[in-house]
């Protein structure tokens, strides 16, 4: 594993690559962020997209924006956190969201947003849904792209029959780490969104991840880490931006391509969902 990270490192520096959806603003990073950004940039990237959970993290993502080049970041309730909120803290960080897109390195998209059934208590369904209704609705009053949590029994069914009622913002967005079937993925990408994948499709049994890799159209298909979570079998615990080639090389080997050219996809990709964020 060790020699394919150096094989990689070394292929990435031909190119420009950014990391479609993570954490970097997460309390894990906090004694060596710096150390972390910089193996980043020796990797090859260039970019990454900081994805917003709740009002607790947007602040620190927009001061990481103005502190590391490259970064840009997203602001929305993400529905885990959704479910552990009373009405009122509901009320009052959704009056609050659309404060994060103006201002001083504002947001450029909303996200993440969507529906859980597996981390949380699928009862919080009926929380979630006007939620997830909500912050679409400011997505498509801003013009901004979302950036899509779908996870669990029936959420990509109940998603995609809200999306269809409800209407997209034009930027479109993505699916991040898209954990549906391979049949699904062209009634999103109908819908104008890409589908992220992560280090899922790392393990050698993921197959239905696999199959989904090999239906997404090229052009559609984008690549992120979600550290701090995720890790890709066989590196540290701690999941780090670097490790976006690890998962590309794992895409290639799926879709019989390079690693560089599944990167320099997902780079051009990311650059047309936030065109104001990434004039590379």
């Amino acid at each position: 594993m060790l020699w394919r990270q150096q094989q990689l490192g070394f292929e990435a520096r031909m190119g420009s690559y950014i990391d479609g959806h993570c954490h970097l603003d997460d309390a894990s990073f906090d004694e060596d962020r710096d150390a972390v950004w910089e193996r980043a940039r020796a990797a090859g990237l260039v970019g990454a997209v900081l994805a917003g959970v709740s009002p607790e993290t947007w602040g620190r993502q927009r001061a990481l924006v103005s502190r590391y080049a490259g970064l840009v970041w997203t602001a929305g309730l993400h529905p885990c956190a959704v479910a552990g909120m009373s009405p009122v803290q509901i009320r009052t960080a959704l009056d609050a969201l659309p404060a994060c897109f103006v201002g001083p390195n504002p947001a450029r998209g909303l996200g993440e947003l969507g529906l859980d059934t597996r981390l949380v208590e699928p009862a919080s369904l009926d929380r979630q849904l006007p939620v997830f209704r909500h912050q679409l609705a400011i997505a498509r009053d801003h013009a901004l792209p979302i950036v899509l949590h779908l996870n669990g029994r029936g959420v990509h069914a109940a998603a995609l029959s809200l999306l269809r009622a409800d209407g997209l913002p034009n930027a479109g967005g993505m699916v991040h780490a898209y954990s549906g079937s391979a049949e699904l993925v062209a009634e999103y990408v109908a819908l104008g969104l890409h589908l992220s994948f992560a280090a899922t499709v790392c393990r050698a049994d993921a197959r239905k991840v696999h199959r989904a890799v090999l239906s997404t159209p090229a052009d559609r298909l984008l690549v992120e880490t979600d550290c701090p979570d995720q890790s890709p079998p066989g590196c540290a615990r701690r999941n780090e931006p670097q490790n976006l080639l690890v998962i590309a090389d794992a895409i290639a080997r799926i879709r019989s391509e390079t690693s560089l050219l599944v990167l320099e996809r997902s780079r051009r990709a990311l650059i047309g969902i936030f065109p104001a964020a990434f004039p590379l």
